[in-house]
């Protein structure tokens, strides 16, 4: 029997992926959360096989769901679902240690043979996003780790103080990062960094779910 839990901030999605995944008859959900905080937690009390893990949830995103949990529990089998087929996200994700990336558009068929790659301990990427994590270029794979982790932070909502206290730099170092991010990226302000990222898959398409996108009152 292959043991999933799923992370998902939609309960129709959760309902969805139980309905599929059991049906095969060797699969079974064994824990739910709707962001990477409770799950953390749950998932503390019992390993599963594999982790069917959204990208846009609230409060950590995927990527960083991925680290946190790779790192308390080093041979998690993590696979992204997500609405995102481009950019630098399923690059990163990967690098981070998920085993898997399959994207929401994709019937319930591939999420089922995903789910068993992985949990053979097979990579599992559906072909059309395979061939795009070779070939595509972004203007975000130019940034360092650093600048990438204030600017995760800058589409969250967060401002230069809160980025300070949790990056632990200075306000001014973040605000220096900040200029340099925009400079390399050839944007102007936060409005242009936003815009900049829905396009390469850093954040859904506006209107496409509120899960992802810039929260200014956090």
């Amino acid at each position: 029997m292959i043991r999933v839990f799923v992370i998902d901030d939609h309960p129709l999605v959760r309902v969805g992926l139980r309905g599929v995944l059991e049906a095969q008859g060797d699969m079974e959900i064994v824990g739910e959360a709707s962001n990477g905080e409770d799950a953390l937690t749950a998932i503390g009390s019992g390993i599963p096989d594999v982790v069917l893990c959204d990208f846009h949830l609230p409060g950590w995103d995927g990527l960083e769901v991925t680290r946190r949990l790779l790192a308390r529990h080093p041979s998690l089998r993590i696979l992204i679902i997500s609405v995102v087929e481009a950019g630098p996200v399923p690059r990163r994700l990967l690098a981070a240690g998920a085993r898997g990336y399959v994207s929401k558009a994709q019937d319930g068929g591939a999420i089922v043979r995903a789910v068993r790659e992985v949990a053979a301990g097979r990579r599992f990427l559906d072909d059309a996003l395979g061939a795009r994590l070779i070939f595509e270029v972004s203007p975000f794979d130019q940034l360092s780790p650093r600048q990438m982790e204030v600017v995760w932070l800058v589409l969250r909502g967060r401002q230069n103080g809160d980025i300070a206290l949790e990056l632990g730099l200075t306000t001014s170092t973040v605000r220096t990062v900040r200029t340099k991010v925009m400079a390399k990226l050839g944007v102007q302000g936060d409005l242009g960094l936003i815009r900049l990222a829905m396009e390469y898959g850093l954040l859904p398409p506006a209107g496409g779910g509120g899960s992802g996108r810039p929260n200014r009152g956090s």
